[in-house]
């Protein structure tokens, strides 16, 4: 019994150096947001993830995208059949995780986000295991430009559809400066 749990340890030890060594410390001037989709639910189709106006990523999959941005407030939103959005206040030099849910949709898949505190343990067990197994999603900024640019009316819709929600007192999830992830 006492080899079992020494075994044990041992596993969950390096497990979590593992996972401290997968996610690489915030610039100390930025705030860096990880989206992760950790379900294969509607695999196939693309959700697009914005900062506002600004094309953030466009995947498929279970996967993830590391987004450094500017501390202070932001909207994030994602878009497939709906739109779903998150309100953030960021701190520099802090790493934030929302994750990225597909829902079944009418004629594909919808998107839902979440932030996630560090201490749902589950959740960032699951995050941490993705981020294991699979390299981060990444784009060129002429790739990303050029999908923008394509993109100007579905954003533009986009943000009439969050200012519309939220006149209507539609909740908004939040991603405080609290929720920041600490490496182990």
């Amino acid at each position: 019994m006492k080899k079992v749990s020494l075994l044990l340890l041992a596993c969950i030890a390096a497990i979590t150096i593992l996972h401290a060594q997968q996610v690489p410390p915030a610039p100390a001037d930025k705030a860096v947001v990880y989206f992760v989709r950790i379900s294969s639910l509607g695999f196939a189709i693309n959700f697009s993830y914005f900062d506002s106006t600004r094309l953030i990523a466009k995947c498929n999959g279970t996967n993830y995208v590391r987004y450094e941005c500017q501390p202070g407030p932001h909207l994030f939103w994602a878009r497939s059949e709906n739109r779903d959005y998150i309100e953030a206040e960021l701190e520099a030099g802090k790493i934030y995780f929302v994750e990225v849910q597909p829902q079944m949709g009418g004629l594909k898949a919808a998107v839902q986000l979440y932030p996630v505190t560090p201490d749902n343990e589950k959740r960032m067990g699951k995050i941490l295991k993705l981020m294991g197994k699979k390299s981060q999603e990444s784009f060129s900024s002429e790739e990303l430009s050029r999908e923008e640019a394509e993109m100007q009316d579905i954003i533009k819709r986009g943000l009439e559809k969050y200012k519309e929600d939220k006149e209507k007192g539609k909740k908004i999830e939040q991603l405080e400066k609290t929720m920041f992830y600490t490496p182990s």
